[in-house]
């Protein structure tokens, strides 16, 4: 919203100009000319010329010595043909000329009729102050002259305008000026609204900067007057002094804040503070001496030069950075120094004084004014990008991080049941428990989860039926699949009406040729693109869990695998009992354990040696395995002892398994000799009693040495 309503601003700014425009044309009709342009003067610095005006007695009024300082001393004749005008009106430009009077000749005496300086600020000017006018209407029977006077040189123009003819022009003018300063003014106004708004120290500073250019601006010109409650404010030279100094000193606090000067320009930034303060001081004199002093008005001229070339450096080195607010900096002081020195040319006779030269400045002010706004506007988008950007950044790492914890558990969940479940359903157990939290987010008919290896394609759903359905799908749809994963661009199949509800998420993972969540959706999911990201993340985290399932099985299974045996080692035994006896006791299920330990084993291992030793402990494993029923669990204990879980058998069929187990040890045949070994076993069982497996190990263990103290290779149960 307030990027528009700059922007309007700025289409208003430029309707103002093409009226402006449209005005300056009006101005310059033909008929709006002067009656008579070339009157002759009297160069009074020329001693020659001097002699010339013999028949004035007292031209020494003119030779004074503080006269003589000045660089400009002309005296006109003004033509008897003005009585042949109707209301004639003497005009003389520039309006900055320091002083103008006119005189009637009287019995050889110039009388002083009427003077005007630059600043004569008695009353209201009757027109815009880009002259000095006298009306003749009342005095044309007098023989006239016009004397000028100027602290430097030039050439005045002087002509002799019918009253008519000059009002109309100057009402024109007057409306120039309006639009002009109107144009500002609602430009300072939109600003001062958008500072509520967005409280950017830099509206404040610009407001200031133009509302004090904008009065000394109004006050220059005369129209300031046309508002008799603000003409307080342009009464004295001072007054105007005093706003040039506000103006500037508000232009280089604004300049700092608007380029970020202490930031990007460090140097540059403290060279600006020193004009700031010196502005603060002019400012301050301007309060001390009246009328203000020609030398420090010069001052404050020089030090206003000495900037522009610490302006120049400051926008080329940050255009060279690429920094947007120079450029919208340089371009709107382009405008507004090019007008300036104009009129400074104009001043000094090098350029003529026509409409562009002379009221081009307070058109570069609008324009000005209106590329700052430009600028402003520009650097609260910028902002607005940035602050927009890192609250998207923020918010990304929010739901990212929120993500990571929902995949943390996630993750978690799926090992605790990966724990206690069989490797050959490790898949189904991932593929399960994703699309069920997914489906908690999302809504979805079904999900597969796929990936080509080695030129085998892996597909993996939440069912055989949807293994089967899928399976379909890549046969149909192979080539377009693999292009949309080539592509990374989550999309729907364009195939069959059968597959239109298909939707692809490729995902992006090392060690396979391709892979993707296809997601079978209804016709109204139309997914945002911060929902595909979640889904890529998703089905990224669900391929990273299948292709680690197979690392994960190996480790698993290593981690619990006796090496000898093969069988569960102690830890994993005795974790599996835990589990065993906490699902027995919930399902009220029977449960029996049985210790099982080999019959002098050290003997056998001292007769036969070690390796011997190992090749009975790995035929009593297989034994084992091949007797118990197919829901044993069976591990190494420790040494020559094994630990048996035999779920949902009570201690008596327990006690059968292992009879059958112990009559069917085959003795060893070792270097023709004969190794025979026998087992002693302890069977215990669950009871209403019992706290924990430890209970049941101390029992099974227990029965274990009744049966070594009763003679060995026996199977007994525990009380």
């Amino acid at each position: 919203m307030i990027g528009r309503l700059h922007y309007a601003t700025i289409a208003i700014s430029i309707l103002l100009v093409a009226i402006l425009l449209a005005a300056s044309k009006i101005v310059t009709q033909a008929n709006l000319v002067p009656i008579k342009t070339d009157l002759s003067f009297y160069d009074l610095k020329d001693p020659e010329q001097i002699k010339n005006l013999n028949r004035i007695h007292n031209v020494d009024i003119f030779l004074t010595k503080k006269t003589q300082l000045k660089q400009t001393h002309k005296l006109y004749r003004i033509p008897n043909t003005i009585k042949q005008i109707t209301n004639p009106l003497l005009v003389i430009t520039p309006g900055l000329l320091e002083e103008t009077r006119l005189y009637q000749l009287e019995r050889g005496n110039l009388q002083l009729l009427s003077k005007s300086t630059r600043y004569d600020f008695n009353s209201a000017p009757e027109f815009m102050a880009f002259q000095h006018s006298y009306n003749l209407q009342n005095i044309t029977s007098k023989e006239l002259y016009l004397y000028v006077e100027h602290y430097r040189e030039t050439s005045p123009v002087v002509e002799i305008w019918e009253y008519e003819t000059f009002n109309r022009l100057d009402n024109q003018y007057n409306q120039l000026y309006t639009a002009i300063f109107f144009g500002i003014l609602l430009l300072i106004l939109v600003n001062v609204f958008f500072y509520l708004i967005i409280k950017r120290r830099e509206y404040l500073l610009y407001i200031f900067y133009n509302s004090t250019f904008l009065v000394f601006l109004m006050g220059s010109t005369g129209y300031i007057y046309q508002f008799p409650a603000l003409s307080f404010l342009a009464n004295n030279k001072n007054t105007q002094f005093v706003f040039l100094c506000l103006s500037m000193y508000g232009l280089y606090s604004f300049t700092q804040a608007f380029l970020s000067t202490k930031k990007l320009a460090p140097v540059e930034h403290q060279c600006l503070t020193v004009f700031r303060g010196a502005m603060l001081l002019y400012f301050i004199t301007g309060f001390i001496f009246f009328p203000i002093p020609q030398i420090i008005v010069n001052m404050t001229n020089l030090t206003l030069v000495l900037a522009f070339p610490l302006y120049v450096w400051l926008v080329v080195k940050l255009l060279r950075r690429s920094n947007r607010q120079a450029f919208f900096f340089s371009l709107a002081f382009a405008l507004l120094i090019l007008a300036g020195v104009c009129r400074i040319l104009t001043t000094f006779d090098i350029l003529p004084m026509n409409f562009i030269f002379s009221q081009g400045f307070a058109i570069a002010s609008l324009l000005e004014a209106t590329i700052f706004t430009l600028g402003l506007a520009d650097r609260v988008l910028q902002l607005k990008t940035q602050r927009d950007t890192a609250q998207k950044e923020y918010l990304e790492r929010s739901q990212a991080y929120e993500l990571q914890k929902n995949f943390s558990t996630l993750l978690n969940n799926i090992t605790q049941k990966l724990h206690t479940s069989k490797s050959q359903e490790y898949e189904t157990i991932v593929v399960s428990t994703f699309l069920k939290d997914l489906r908690k987010r999302i809504k979805f008919v079904s999900a597969a989860a796929i990936y080509q290896m080695d030129d085998k394609i892996h597909i993996y759903t939440a069912t055989s039926q949807e293994r089967q359905k899928y399976s379909q799908v890549i046969r149909d749809n192979s080539l377009q699949i693999k292009r949309l994963c080539d592509l990374k661009a989550p999309k729907r199949l364009e195939a069959d009406i059968i597959y239109e509800d298909m939707f692809v998420i490729p995902v992006t993972m090392r060690r396979h040729e391709w892979s993707c969540l296809i997601l079978e959706v209804d016709d109204d999911f139309k997914p945002t693109e911060s929902m595909l990201d979640f889904l890529q993340h998703y089905a990224t985290e669900l391929t990273r869990c299948l292709l680690n399932i197979e690392s994960l099985r190996l480790i698993k299974t290593k981690a619990e695998t006796d090496d000898l045996t093969r069988l569960l080692n102690r830890g994993a035994i005795v974790e599996r009992l835990e589990l065993n006896l906490v699902r027995a006791q919930r399902n009220n299920d029977d449960l029996s354990i049985a210790f099982l330990d080999v019959d002098d084993f050290k003997n056998v291992n001292d007769t036969f040696g070690h390796e011997t030793g190992d090749r009975c402990l790995k035929n009593l494993a297989n034994l084992l395995l091949e007797e118990l029923p197919n829901n044993s669990l069976i591990g190494r204990y420790g040494g020559d002892e094994f630990l048996i879980i035999l779920p949902k058998i009570g201690k008596f069929e327990a006690k059968r398994y292992l009879k059958i187990v112990s009559e069917k040890i085959i003795p060893m045949i070792v270097e023709n000799q004969t190794c025979r070994y026998t087992i002693s076993v302890g069977v215990s069982s669950l009871k209403s009693d019992t706290k924990d497996s430890l209970q049941l190990i101390r029992e099974a263990d227990k029965a274990l040495y009744v049966s070594k103290n009763q003679g060995k290779n026996q199977i007994n149960l525990a009380k």
